[in-house]
C-alpha cells in the first residue's frame, strides 16, 4: 500500500536543508570566493582581497557585515566602516544606523561612483549640516567649509591632462595635505578607473539660493575642494553610454575646465563625531589597481585609514551586504553561502530590532522561507567601473555579448539602436534621430535607391516598440532586426562618391 504524501514533513525537510546549506557550502567553499565585486573574499582583478591584506599587515582587523548595517547599532566599540562599491539599495533603517554610528564617533568611508552611495548621503548631509561651520579644516586654509551638502555626481569623470590608457582612467597627481586632513606622504600618483566626481551644494549669497557646483568657493575665491583632484583639462561626461563605448567629447553644456574632486574628507572628529571620507571611485581599491607598482593606491589606502581610525581600534567593519556578483559569475551566487546567510541575517536584524515583533519571529521565519527559498536571481547589472580593462575588446562589444548571452535581446537591440541614432546625428544633425519617423525621413531623402522604404520603416518601428515596452524577442526576430540595423549603419557610414 502506497504511503500518503506528507506535505508538512516535506516542507520541514526543505527548511532544514536551507538552514544547513550555508554551513555545508562554507565547508566546501563553493562560490564563497570570486563572486562579488569589491568583496574582500574576491581574489580576482575586481576584488579587494589585496586591499584587505595591505591593511592587515599594518595591524587592522576586518569584521565583514553580511546582513544589514543595522548591526552597527549593536556594536560595543566603534571603529571604521568601509562602504566600497555598494550597488544594493540601503533601506531607511540602515541609513539611520549609519548616521548613529557616525554620531557615536565611528568613522565612515563611502567609495562609490554609479552605485547606491547617494542613497545614504541625504541623511548624512542632514546630520553634518549643524557642524559644517565649526569643522577645523585649516589644511584647506579655512575654518569652516562653505557648503550644505555633498553627493556623487553620477557623470563620468574624464581627463585629457593625465590618464592611463584612456581619459576614462585619470591618473591623479594633485593632492592636498595639512592639519586635520589625511596624510599624503608617499602618495605621488594614483590610478583610477571610470570614476565619477564629488559635487557640492553651495549657497550663493547674492542670489540667496543654493546650487550644485563642482568645486567649493569662499567669497568668490577658489579653495581646495578635496585631497585628490584631476587636472584642469578634465570634464564630466554626461553621455555615459557613449563614453563606455569609447565615444566622448567635451561639450559646451558639460562641466569642464576645472579640477574635479575625487576624494573629499570631512574631519568631523574635531566636533565630536567620527571622520567621514568620500571617494568617487571605488576601483582605486581593487586588486588590479592596488597591484600596479608604478602607482601609490596601496599607500593611499594605508594613509586614509590611519586618518579614519580616530579611536585607535584598528577595526574595520567591511560592508559585504550591498555588493553585487560580477558579470559571468552571477550563477555562482546560487551556491554562495553569503547569498543565504546575508538574506537570512538581514531578515533577522529587521525584525529583532522591534521588541513587539520578536515573539513572532519563528513563525515569520517559516513563512518567509516557505515562500522565498530558494529564489533564483537574474544576472547583476553590467556596471562600467567593474568591467576589466581589455585592450582587445571594447565595452560596447562586451555589453552586447553579455545581453545576448543572457537572451536579453530587447536590451541588446537598445544598445545597437542607440549607436545607429548617434551615427545619424553625427552625419545629419541633432533632429535627425528623434524617432523612427525622423530617421526614415533622412534615409529616404539621402538614400532613396538603397533602402526599401516600407520594409525598413516597419522594422524600425518594430525595434522602437520592443525597446520602449521591453518586449520579449525571439532569436530569429532579433537576428532580422540586427541585420537591418547593421545594413543601415553601413549605408550611413560609407563614404559618399
Amino acid at each position: 500500500m502506497a504511503r500518503k504524501f506528507d506535505r508538512n514533513a516535506f516542507m520541514l525537510s526543505i527548511v532544514f536543508i536551507i538552514f544547513c546549506l550555508p554551513i555545508v557550502l562554507s565547508v566546501t567553499r563553493i562560490g564563497q570566493e570570486e563572486t562579488r565585486q569589491f568583496s574582500i573574499y574576491n581574489t580576482n582583478w575586481d576584488g579587494t582581497s589585496e586591499f584587505k591584506s595591505t591593511l592587515e599587515n599594518e595591524g587592522y582587523e576586518f569584521q565583514p557585515i553580511v546582513s544589514t548595517l543595522n548591526t552597527l547599532t549593536r556594536l560595543d566599540t566603534v571603529g571604521v566602516l568601509a562602504l566600497i562599491g555598494p550597488t544594493i539599495f540601503f533601506d531607511p533603517t540602515e541609513t539611520a544606523a549609519l548616521a548613529y554610528f557616525l554620531m557615536r564617533g565611528g568613522s565612515v568611508l563611502i567609495a562609490d561612483d554609479f552605485g547606491s552611495g547617494n542613497n545614504i548621503l541625504d541623511l548624512i548631509n542632514a546630520v553634518i549640516a549643524p557642524f559644517v561651520d565649526s569643522i577645523n579644516v585649516s589644511g584647506f586654509g579655512e575654518v569652516g567649509l562653505p557648503f550644505q551638502g555633498v553627493k556623487f555626481n553620477n557623470s563620468l569623470l574624464c581627463d585629457y591632462g593625465s590618464y592611463h590608457i584612456s581619459p576614462v582612467m585619470p591618473k591623479i597627481r594633485n593632492f592636498v595635505s595639512g592639519a586635520g586632513l589625511p596624510s599624503m606622504a608617499g602618495v605621488n600618483e594614483v590610478i583610477t578607473s571610470y570614476p565619477s566626481a564629488i559635487s557640492f551644494l553651495t549657497y550663493n549669497e547674492t542670489l540667496d539660493s543654493t546650487s550644485w557646483t563642482p568645486r567649493l568657493f569662499s567669497l568668490d575665491i577658489d579653495i581646495p575642494s578635496g585631497i585628490m583632484s584631476t587636472t584642469s583639462n578634465s570634464w564630466l561626461e554626461t553621455d555615459v553610454e557613449a563614453a563606455k563605448e569609447g565615444e566622448f567629447n567635451r561639450d559646451e553644456d558639460e562641466w569642464r575646465g576645472t579640477e574635479f574632486t575625487v576624494m573629499f574628507p570631512l574631519p568631523l572628529g574635531t566636533v565630536g563625531l567620527g571622520n567621514l571620507l568620500l571617494c568617487s571611485d571605488p576601483s582605486i581599491f581593487i586588486n588590479e589597481l592596488m597591484l600596479m607598482s608604478q602607482f601609490d593606491n596601496a599607500q593611499l589606502a594605508s594613509n586614509i585609514f590611519n586618518w579614519l581610525d580616530i579611536n585607535g581600534t584598528r577595526t574595520i567593519y567591511y560592508d559585504e551586504s550591498h555588493l553585487s556578483s560580477a558579470q559571468g559569475r552571477a550563477i555562482l551566487s546560487v551556491f554562495d553561502p553569503f547569498s543565504y546567510v546575508s538574506m537570512y541575517l538581514r531578515y533577522i536584524d529587521s525584525f529583532t530590532m522591534f521588541p513587539l515583533l520578536a515573539p513572532f519571529f519563528p513563525i515569520m521565519t517559516f513563512i518567509f522561507l516557505k515562500r522565498n527559498y530558494p529564489k533564483s536571481r537574474g544576472p547583476s547589472p553590467l556596471l562600467m567601473t567593474k568591467i576589466q580593462q581589455q585592450r582587445s575588446r571594447s565595452f560596447f562589444a562586451a555589453k552586447l555579448a553579455w545581453y545576448i548571452n543572457y537572451e536579453q535581446y530587447d536590451k541588446a537591440l537598445d544598445v545597437l539602436y542607440k549607436r545607429l541614432k548617434r551615427r545619424v546625428v553625427k552625419k545629419f544633425g541633432d533632429d535627425a534621430a528623434d524617432n523612427s519617423a525622423s530617421i526614415m525621413e533622412v534615409l529616404s531623402e539621402n538614400y532613396p535607391d538603397e533602402i526599401n522604404y516600407v520594409e525598413t520603416n516597419r522594422l524600425l518601428k518594430k525595434t522602437e516598440n520592443i525597446i520602449q515596452k521591453s518586449k520579449k524577442v525571439s532569436e530569429d526576430d532579433f537576428l532580422e532586426l540586427v541585420l537591418e540595423i547593421k545594413y543601415l549603419e553601413d549605408i550611413i557610414t560609407k563614404p559618399r562618391m
